[in-house]
């Protein structure tokens, strides 16, 4: 029995410390949690929620969830409402949120500010087997309604289609022609809600507006799809997406979207389109991705998402196949400035481009229905979030290479390594969401499990990090080379190592540079003279200490070098270079009456041998024998005059030093 218990106080305080294991210990110190609603009279068995938006702009972020009957927005922070566990829909109020009522909802919100005013809209949609509409509703600072059941065109607006278009089967809000703000993106698949039609799939870009401008009203608050014209928006004919997504791959200012239906695309954003626009598909206007198939309608649930999973500031791309048989999953990684190709193969093994996520030869099915980017271990890298039956893989983003093929049933594996990912037990709800309800700039991580959504609150890893600098400021060299560290460091780290540590000179000057050897534990990427990465290529513990030979070499000699250290988050240091040469001083040459100063040695008249150095002949004045050397230098610690003795008519005196250390020598005169 005490074996029991002290495997179980083991593992509990494991616990306070990872993120949570399972739903199963979840509780209100380490999440919030909403009920879901009922959907024809039974309980719903899906929740879709997002919880990026802030619909009152107050600063921080709501939570909108389907609720089967509609949409519910809980206004953030979770503080608001207590202990309450779970939520539910009756808060929605007016107060802390409002609802949404609208019949037969289609799966998820999307929200982002589509008319400039700096407050979060919220754009919805249903599944009429006849028509399929959408719902947009304004952001405001002002109150709401407990529920919004119509559209005026001053709270909102509908945009209708023809019959068994199937309207905002894909949809999603983003910044396609570059302009500051956000557009209305949406999709048709004739017939996907019921019905048939010959009429081809399209998908409509609304431009966004200006300063808080409100959509006109042709029609009290009703719009079709033709109402689109010239200058305000495009059609993109016999192109469509079940599931149309947004994010700026190649990271050229202007969001791309991505269209799965069945097989993937990306159309890229530009500032301007014509109003019937056919993109070609030449990886300059648009490209294939081969190798992502849609399964079954299901795979809608979150088939890709954007963020930047290795640090380098550019967006990349997380996307899911839904050909169950290949169990993979890719990270392609976005670019700037080089060219696409018109097809684009996931499945490349290039880990330059992409890599490939897969369950290898083990038992465990890490298929991943639904997917979400997002930093939820506040490290400044989004982590790739996936859904497979039961359960929810997490592999943390890092900026050290992976491979091009990383088996996730491994044990190597992120997943068995706190440091590089979790898994967290009996989740049975395919959809995931990020959001940052508790107000702490860590984005939550939201599941769902028997219809309740839960939002476990992200945690930061348990990583730190400090050189503990002995001296961060060193002296001039003549040679103008300094190894920074060595000596002069006593560093320290948390459970978790630094990945990386990058050393750059702030105040860089042409001659300036900074380098170290590499070695099996560490690689260097040199992005210029002056600024290198060192990375932790095994995630050894004792990286700090591992770059202690790092060497700064300058042609300075008139001012100060600031050499950085840092890993944003955690480490942040700085050393100061004095790259400033001393003065030239003349030796005052002091010998006693009757000897000649000749180097340094005190000689008598005369002499001009003095090869036999100061083994044969003293030393000046404040300088003393190296007999090693058997050279006059100056003595290893200052002295004073309280440190030599004079003779009785003599008097101690300072003569300026042109040693760096001692300004100062005591002599006798």
């Amino acid at each position: 029995m005490k074996i029991h218990l002290v495997l179980i106080l083991i593992i509990c305080f494991g616990w306070i410390h990872a993120f949570p294991a399972s739903t199963a210990i979840l509780n209100n110190t380490n999440s919030y949690s909403i009920k879901g609603g009922t959907f024809n009279g039974r309980v719903s068995p899906l929740i879709y929620s997002i919880g990026t938006c802030d619909i009152n702009g107050d600063g921080k972020k709501d939570i909108v969830f389907n609720n089967g009957d509609g949409y519910v927005v809980l206004f953030g922070d979770v503080s608001r409402f207590g202990n309450t566990r779970p939520l539910n829909d009756s808060f929605a109020d007016g107060i802390n949120g409002f609802k949404i009522k609208i019949k037969q909802t289609e799966r998820f919100p999307v929200c982002g500010d589509v008319n400039g005013d700096g407050i979060d809209d919220i754009m919805v949609t249903n599944s009429d087997s006849n028509l399929g509409t959408i719902f947009l509703i304004y952001g405001s600072k002002s109150p709401f309604k407990a529920t919004i059941d119509s559209f005026d065109g001053i709270n909102g607006f509908q945009i209708f289609d023809k019959s068994y278009s199937s309207l905002g089967v894909g949809k999603a809000i983003c910044d396609v022609n570059g302009d500051g703000v956000k557009d209305i993106v949406f999709s048709t698949y004739m017939g996907f809600y019921g019905g048939g039609s010959s009429s081809p799939n399209r998908i409509f870009v609304i431009y966004g507006l200006k300063n808080g401008s409100k959509f006109t009203n042709p029609n009290n608050g009703e719009y079709k799809y033709n109402d689109i014209v010239e200058g305000k928006g495009f059609i993109m004919n016999f192109i469509y997406g079940l599931m149309v997504k947004c994010g700026d791959i190649n990271n050229d200012g202007y969001d791309d979207l991505y269209l799965l239906q069945p097989n993937s695309q990306i159309v890229f954003g530009k500032a301007t389109f014509p109003l019937d626009y056919a993109p070609k598909f030449d990886g300059k206007e648009a490209l294939n991705i081969t190798g992502i198939t849609w399964a079954n309608s299901d795979s809608r649930s979150g088939t890709s998402s954007f963020g930047d999973f290795n640090g380098d500031g550019l967006i990349d791309m997380a996307v899911t196949n839904g050909n169950y048989s290949s169990y993979e999953v890719y990270i392609i990684f976005g670019k700037k400035n080089e060219n696409w190709p018109s097809s684009f193969d996931v499945k490349s093994r290039n880990s330059s481009n992409v890599i490939a996520f897969t369950k290898g030869s083990g038992s465990k099915s890490y298929n991943c229905d639904s997917l979400m980017m997002g930093d939820i271990n506040a490290d400044g890298f989004d982590d790739l979030q996936c859904f497979s039956p039961d359960f929810v893989w997490v592999v943390y983003g890092s900026d050290l290479p992976f491979e091009s093929v990383v088996d996730l049933s491994a044990t190597t594996s992120p997943l068995v390594d706190e440091c590089r990912g979790l898994i967290l037990e009996q989740v049975n709800g395919k959809v995931l969401a990020n959001a940052d309800f508790n107000n702490d700039k860590i984005l939550d991580l939201m599941v769902v499990k028997s219809n309740i959504l839960y939002g476990i609150y992200g945690e930061k890893l348990p990583m730190s990090a400090s050189l503990g600098l002995i001296n961060t400021t060193l002296e001039y060299s003549a040679n103008g080379s300094y190894i920074l560290l060595d000596g002069n460091y006593s560093p320290v780290s948390g459970k978790c190592p630094l990945t990386s540590i990058k050393v750059q000179v702030i105040n860089a000057q042409p001659s300036d540079s900074v380098d170290i050897a590499s070695s099996n534990d560490i690689t260097i990427q040199k992005l210029s003279p002056n600024t290198i990465i060192i990375y932790n290529k095994n995630r050894d513990s004792k990286f700090l200490q591992k770059i202690s030979k790092i060497q700064f070499s300058t042609q300075r000699n008139n001012s100060i070098a600031t050499i950085n250290f840092k890993f944003p988050g955690y480490l942040d240091e700085t050393i100061s270079v004095n790259a400033t040469a001393p003065p030239t001083i003349v030796f005052p040459c002091i010998c006693p009456a009757n000897n000649t100063c000749i180097d340094s040695l005190c000689v008598p008249p005369g002499t001009t041998d003095i090869n036999a150095g100061c083994a044969k002949y003293p030393c000046t004045y404040g300088l003393h024998c190296n007999p090693t050397a058997n050279k006059c230098e100056f003595r290893s610690t200052c002295l004073t005059c309280d440190d030599i003795k004079c003779g009785s008519n003599e008097n101690c005196g300072y003569h300026l030093s042109s040693n760096t250390k001692c300004k100062l020598f005591p002599f006798c005169l």
